[in-house]
């Protein structure tokens, strides 16, 4: 039971950061928003932070999740790579550029929350790294990168590139163009 109300309130506190952005929520407002007391969401958690925290690696587990149900039809390594950036990060870059609320939680999550938001960047580095050894140009061969490093430098240069990006196209391109880099070595 505890953990079903944990990822209902952590389900319903991504909709109200979402919706407010992070630092005009208040744990009175998760806590109306998840349809309990106050009292009761400190029995879950003990701060904003907190909840905040288990948020982001909550919606990096869906976004996980989502991907691994439709890399099957994905048929090459660069369209599987592809779609997990695109559920990962395309899809939702230009809210996250054109809403103040999401920009300034986005923002407010590298403040303080950097090792949930690494923890998540590290499953889609597993998820990378399992389509990377399917292709056995990058599993055995001895002059090239590792498919673990090579999947910490797809998703460290993603990092950098929602950074500098003016748009989800501008983004996808920019991937599409490293991917290639990436693929034809």
């Amino acid at each position: 039971m505890d953990d079903k109300k944990k990822l209902h309130i952590q389900s319903v506190a991504l909709d109200v950061f979402f919706k407010y952005g992070y630092k005009r929520v208040s744990m009175n407002e998760i806590a109306e928003a998840a349809g309990i007391s106050r009292a009761g969401l400190y029995l879950h958690f003990k701060s904003k932070e907190e909840v905040f925290n288990a948020t982001i690696l909550h919606y990096g587990d869906t976004l996980i999740e989502e991907i691994m149900e439709g890399l099957s039809s994905k048929k090459t390594p660069e369209d599987q790579i592809l779609y997990a950036f695109e559920v990962w990060s395309i899809n939702n870059f230009d809210q996250s550029l054109n809403s103040p609320e999401v920009k300034e939680m986005t923002d407010s999550s590298y403040a303080f929350s950097k090792e949930a938001l690494d923890a998540s960047y590290n499953k889609l580095g597993v998820v990378l790294t399992s389509i990377l050894e399917s292709q056995t140009k990058f599993a055995g061969s001895p002059n090239s990168l590792s498919p673990e490093k090579l999947a910490h430098l797809l998703t460290s240069a993603l990092r950098g590139f929602k950074i500098v990006a003016k748009n989800s196209s501008e983004l996808r391109q920019m991937i599409e163009d490293l991917l290639r880099i990436f693929l034809a070595s």
